[in-house]
């Protein structure tokens, strides 16, 4: 979680968003592990403590948060 904190706030201060694919989400909140309307609760929860904003998107390749300062 360090890590992946640390890695958007980088890319937070070179530029107005960071999106974080679904490989670097599921190494935090696992999605065999939980159901999914608590995987978002949980990186919304985890944003919101950053001070930022995210987007939950579903696709066709997983899910993207993209996430921006408040």
């Amino acid at each position: 979680m360090k890590t992946l904190t640390k890695d958007i706030a980088s890319k937070l201060r070179e530029g107005a968003f960071c999106v974080v694919f679904e490989d670097d989400l599921e190494r935090c909140w696992p999605s065999n592990k939980m159901p999914q309307p608590r995987r978002e609760r949980e990186i919304r929860n985890f944003a919101k403590i950053q001070g930022w904003t995210v987007a939950i998107l579903e696709g066709a390749f997983g899910t993207r948060a993209i996430f921006q300062e408040l």
